[in-house]
């Protein structure tokens, strides 16, 4: 390699991939629908896709501009690297473990902390806030006529988790990232967490307003308010 070669392919201190398009490649659709436990399959789910990253095509053009395709091609390394070493942790937490309220957090947020902010922990709250805030305002959207029957509620709610949560996801994700940096190689994983890490607080808010409602919801395990 020259020196030339080099010095493009020098790291830069924060990714150079497009959240845009590493979403659209993690969750070009929508979510997969629940089994039952929704912290457990969160955890598989985010396992799941960030495997099939590196499988899709789309990862070769994460970047707007291929001008310097050495440094692409060499956070494209990194990120494989990363995203092994993340889904090992992860998987070695998942397998057999029981549910409870705060298992993702405390499995998949203790791997963010290392991927994304390498342990710069001022770094990771005002990344996980900007998510929680962001999906406030999104949340806030959803308005139920006072004049609904419980059906049509019920109808509302699941209209609005096939249509809008998807986008949603990927919009806030994408918003929060471009003022929270993610650092060089740790742009896939941020992006899956923060996918999940999203429904599981839309989870959290289907199941109160399906309490509400007096409607039992089939699912269990999901996120309650004030969770890391």
């Amino acid at each position: 390699m020259s020196d030339t070669e080099r010095m493009l392919a020098e790291k830069t201190p924060h990714s150079i991939f497009v959240p845009e398009l590493v979403l659209a490649a993690l969750l070009p659709e929508d979510y997969p629908p629940w089994k039952r436990c929704v912290q457990v399959e969160s955890l598989q789910w985010l396992l799941q896709c960030m495997e099939q990253f590196f499988e899709n095509p789309r990862c070769a053009g994460c970047i707007v501009s291929a001008d310097n395709q050495l440094l692409h091609d060499r956070e494209i390394s990194d990120s494989q690297q990363l995203t092994r070493w993340a889904s090992t942790l992860v998987r070695s937490r998942v397998c057999g473990a029981q549910s409870r309220d705060t298992l993702f957090c405390e499995v998949a947020t203790t791997v963010l902390r290392n991927v994304a902010f390498r342990g710069a922990d001022d770094a990771l709250e005002g990344f996980l806030k900007a998510l929680r805030d962001e999906f406030e305002g999104v949340a806030k959207t959803m308005q139920f006529n006072p004049t609904w029957f419980k059906h049509e509620a019920v109808k509302a709610i699941n209209a609005f988790e096939h249509t809008k949560l998807p986008r949603s996801a990927r919009a806030i994700t994408a918003r929060v990232i471009s003022k929270h940096p993610i650092l060089f190689g740790g742009m896939v994983y941020a992006c899956a967490y923060s996918l999940a890490f999203l429904r599981l607080m839309w989870m959290d808010r289907k199941t109160l307003m399906l309490m509400k409602l007096g409607v039992v919801p089939s699912f269990r395990g999901a996120m309650p308010r004030g969770s890391p």
